[in-house]
């Protein structure tokens, strides 16, 4: 079964209609529909929860969280073996230490990372990158 891992960058685009919001609602779909399996890191759904937060407020974000919390993806918690895989990506590459965790989960999970963020175009991580706009 093909794997996905999202950023925030993508989950963000989604939630707010942006391109790249149909690529990204139909691989959730599939998500649901059990045709493919994804994931998303604590961390990056924390990425996500702040910017709503700061835009929006306290209770739309916590209107957010409840509802991204309820989707058929697995939320990968950010363990030790985890967090230092993402301190080596952050140390090799000029990335967010938050995208550093988005790849190190994709990499852990085997997993494609479906983001649109431009710092992850240039880096030569290995991951297999769905572009959310492409």
């Amino acid at each position: 079964m093909k794997r996905v891992v999202f950023d925030a960058f993508a989950v963000i685009a989604w939630l707010q209609g942006e391109p790249g919001e149909a690529y990204v609602s139909s691989l959730l779909y599939q998500i649901s529909d059990r045709e493919l399996w994804g994931g998303i890191c604590a961390v990056n759904i924390g990425e996500v929860y702040y910017n709503i937060l700061r835009k929006r407020g306290e209770d739309t974000a916590e209107t957010y969280l409840r509802f991204l919390q309820g989707l058929d993806w697995e939320i990968i918690p950010a363990s030790n073996e985890l967090v230092w895989a993402a301190a080596r990506l952050k140390a090799r590459f000029a990335i967010s230490y938050a995208d550093a965790f988005a790849l190190a989960c994709a990499q852990q999970h085997q997993a494609d990372l479906v983001t649109d963020d431009h710092e992850l175009r240039t880096a030569k991580h290995g991951v297999a990158v769905l572009w959310a706009t492409a």
